[in-house]
């Protein structure tokens, strides 16, 4: 069950006194922020709700909107975001006095008022105000989605086929606002039309892992000059050598395993339940794993493993380690 999940059952009829928002994903704050808005139709316009940035807002003025009872409509909500002190963020924007206004007023509410209160960051657990907070309110905590979770909620919110935003998902690294962004890239690409894994190919930038796809497929054809280029390419973007070589022994750990299920006779199905991975990639796995032996491939992957350990435990520098790799990773037959 995921937080979206949670946010699922609140509704305009049903809206808890306290609901908070809290975490450090931005991308996920900031949808759960948008669905509960919209959930309770909020319209800045309507004189029974407010809201208040309070890094830009009075803290009186708002406390005392938190604190008033509803002069439009018989009831009121409030919103209030960026209440850093309750944070375990260093930043404060109530002083003492406000602190204490507010946490008396968790002790005695109005029946007739609702807040929302949005954190961007942990919630600072050691403090007593934020424990009586807690105590009171329901809580949508913004952390990672799973793999999984990610495709339930995108396939359920975009109207996409599993695969397609499976694939999407792997193209986006499974970060949650990049997901979110190149799913409309593959919409707006796609015009309307049924979406395939080719509109996505053509509509999603590369991601690092596309990248060191190719970087492996350079290898394994023995083109070593284009393969150091785009090591350097993306060096230069900023990318770190080690991070790099990790995602290059995972590709490596991946042939070798397809290998040894090609070699035990799994058909694509079974190789694809057992590796969990998209079915679309591994289309493009299938005919390198069969032309490699997997002698070559425990060769390859006991260097990339024997580099890493260089590496970390200081025994030259990072980009030259990761160059001569590179040399003797095309030279191995």
């Amino acid at each position: 069950m995921t937080v979206f999940d949670n946010l699922s059952r609140i509704s305009a009829e049903n809206l808890p006194q306290f609901t908070i928002i809290f975490g450090e994903n931005k991308a996920i704050i900031s949808e759960l922020k948008s669905q509960l808005l919209n959930k309770v139709n909020f319209d800045s316009s309507d004189l029974s709700q407010a809201y208040f940035d309070l890094s830009e807002s009075d803290g009186d003025l708002a406390l005392e909107e938190l604190e008033s009872l509803p002069f439009f409509g018989d009831e009121m909500l409030v919103v209030f975001e960026n209440l850093w002190d309750l944070t375990t963020t260093k930043k404060s924007v109530f002083n003492d006095k406000q602190l204490t206004r507010l946490e008396d007023y968790l002790d005695n509410p109005l029946d007739s008022t609702k807040a929302i209160f949005v954190f961007h960051g942990k919630l600072d657990g050691k403090r007593r105000i934020v424990k009586k907070l807690r105590k009171v309110a329901v809580e949508l905590e913004a952390s990672e989605l799973k793999p999984q979770e990610l495709t339930k909620y995108f396939v359920a919110n975009s109207g996409l086929q599993p695969n397609i935003v499976n694939l999407i998902i792997e193209k986006s690294n499974a970060n949650f606002a990049i997901v979110k962004q190149n799913i409309d890239l593959v919409k707006t690409y796609a015009n309307g039309r049924d979406i395939t894994p080719n509109d996505v190919i053509a509509a999603v930038p590369k991601s690092l892992s596309d990248n060191i796809f190719d970087l492996t497929d350079l290898i394994l054809k023995g083109k070593l000059a284009t393969a150091r280029a785009l090591v350097s390419d993306l060096v230069l973007q900023g990318e770190d050598e080690i991070k790099l070589l990790a995602i290059l022994t995972n590709n490596f750990r991946l042939y070798y395993q397809i290998k040894i299920l090609l070699n035990k006779n799994y058909a694509d199905k079974q190789i694809i339940e057992f590796l969990k991975i998209n079915p679309f990639r591994l289309k493009f796995l299938l005919a390198p794993a069969r032309k490699m032996s997997q002698e070559f491939l425990s060769q390859a992957l006991n260097q990339l493993i024997d580099t890493d350990f260089k590496i970390k435990s200081g025994q030259a520098d990072k980009k030259f380690l990761l160059d001569i790799t590179l040399i003797k990773l095309s030279g191995i037959k």
